[in-house]
């Protein structure tokens, strides 16, 4: 009998969507394990238990550029977590859980300030008690009726992908974020038009060809809300959001929802707008959680962060 914690390669692939499947009774679609994480622009990380050639635990992160105070940086949001409960006996004195964990992040803490995740209430007390994460903030959402903002301005546009003119609209929009994803045309295409299971709309404004606003959407579950899943102005005081959610309202309606759903955010231009906006204001039911390994960026990040939902589809 034998026993191993070792760094997860593609060729794991098969045994983790099998182990994900058993603990979550979820399959993970090969397409779905493949976009996630071979074609990740910024690559991925992870760590395997395995026994008698059998992978029973699964601790991973995906990368993640950022702007940290300004700088690019790269972070991993974990997930996909899951040990076989039939292993849980294994790995010494510290567990399997504990094991994988450890070893993950020994292995990305010379190369990253925290990570970070989005836990539910079960996890997010195994983290905390066991993975030695820290409580960033409570998600707050907003709902908000579709048509609250109006009819659209003449500008919009709609499609599945951003055009060409998306990049420029970053170079400007990042200027105002000093704490906030990496959003080029390549990674919003791999995130959002290259999914293959799940279906996200954009919206924009262009103005004399250059676009001036760009927002996308997913319509949820129950077919009566669509989340606002990212979004990016070009106004340092977000002025300019109200007519980017008239499209995205717009587009909403015409998808069959009813209401709008946007995060709440500690900082950036959508900070004061998201907060002010009329409707029901209620908490997601988890938080962003880190693991620090430098406080004073993670404390930073926590209060001026540009928090949109596509940080957590990954999950």
């Amino acid at each position: 009998m034998s026993f191993q914690i070792r760094p997860a390669t593609s060729d794991d692939a098969p045994g983790i969507r099998a182990l994900v499947e058993r603990v979550f009774a979820t399959p993970m679609p090969e397409e779905e394990w493949r976009w996630k994480f071979e074609r990740n622009p910024d690559g991925w990380r992870g760590v395997v238990g395995v026994h008698d050639g059998r992978i029973v635990g699964n601790y991973t992160g995906w990368g993640m550029r950022f702007l940290v105070d300004g700088e690019p940086r790269l972070l991993y949001a974990v997930g996909d977590v899951a040990t076989d409960p039939a292993a849980r006996g294994l790995g010494g004195r510290r567990g399997v859980f504990r094991a994988m964990a450890d070893a993950f992040f020994e292995g990305v803490a010379g190369d990253v300030p925290f990570c970070f995740g989005f836990p539910g209430a079960r996890h997010h007390v195994v983290s905390e008690r066991i993975v030695g994460s820290r409580t960033l903030f409570p998600i707050m959402l907003r709902e908000v009726a579709a048509d609250a903002f109006g009819p659209p301005p003449g500008d919009m546009e709609a499609g599945d992908f951003p055009p060409a003119s998306f990049d420029p609209l970053w170079e400007t929009a990042s200027r105002r974020l000093t704490h906030a994803a990496v959003r080029d045309r390549l990674r919003v295409n791999w995130r959002l038009h290259g999914r293959p299971t799940r279906y996200y709309r954009m919206v924009w404004r262009i103005e004399a060809g250059a676009m001036t606003g760009w927002a996308a959407l997913c319509a949820d579950s129950d077919r009566e809300t669509a989340t606002v899943v990212d979004f990016l102005g070009t106004e340092a005081d977000g002025s300019d959001l109200p007519r980017l959610f008239a499209c995205a309202g717009a587009e909403a309606s015409r998808l069959g929802a009813r209401r709008l759903v946007f995060w709440e955010t500690p900082g950036g231009p959508g900070h004061r707008v998201l907060a002010s906006l009329p409707g029901e204001r209620r908490e997601a039911g988890f938080p962003m959680i880190a693991r620090v390994f430098d406080a004073a960026a993670a404390t930073r990040f926590a209060e001026r962060l540009h928090l949109v939902p596509s940080l957590y589809d990954l999950v």
